[in-house]
């Protein structure tokens, strides 16, 4: 929880200070200028939260691993593998049934975030097509008018790489 709030607070001040500053950057109003800043505070704030909340997650995990470990290693120098593997069973039933249960809460909310995303990625699809489309013709044009500037170079290099090559053969000849 600690880094949670650390990382949440330090990336909405990041975020706040880059919103002002872009907005200063465009010479905009106070009232722009501190709407901007408090956006991408909130942004900023809710991606530092999330990655907060995965760090903090990560070290309780660290934690218990350490203290399954020294549980483990105390059976395997006491009694051998069978007592380790009963002593994980538990452990590992738990996990299973976290994996589970964090799987089922968060189905909601992905398939929601799927749904709120799906018509944004489909707008930008369409309308990034035609410029996509543009593009790829211009570049092929580009292309065919770069092959044909460069053919006489090729024919010419052709050209002269046989002569050099009818040279040797002749130098060749004449020296065997």
């Amino acid at each position: 929880m600690r880094k949670l709030v650390k990382v949440a607070f330090v990336a909405g001040a990041a975020g706040a200070a880059a919103g002002a500053a872009q907005a200063f950057r465009k010479d905009e109003s106070t009232e722009v200028i501190a709407q901007k800043a408090m956006k991408g505070a909130g942004e900023a704030a809710a991606v530092g939260a999330l990655v907060g909340l995965v760090l903090d997650r990560r070290d309780k995990k660290r934690r218990k691993k350490l203290a399954n470990k020294a549980r483990f290693g105390g059976a395997l120098a006491t009694g051998g593998l069978v007592e380790a593997a009963r002593a994980a069973r538990p452990a590992l039933e738990h996990a299973l049934e976290v994996a589970a249960a964090a799987a089922e809460a968060t189905r909601p909310k992905v398939e929601h975030a799927y749904e709120v995303a799906r018509p944004k990625v489909e707008q930008a699809y369409e309308s990034a097509r035609p410029h996509v489309e543009h593009a790829a013709k211009l570049a092929k044009d580009r292309a065919i008018e770069a092959a044909e500037s460069a053919r006489p170079h090729v024919e010419h290099a052709a050209k002269v790489a046989r002569e050099r090559a009818t040279e040797v053969a002749e130098s060749a000849r004449r020296a065997a």
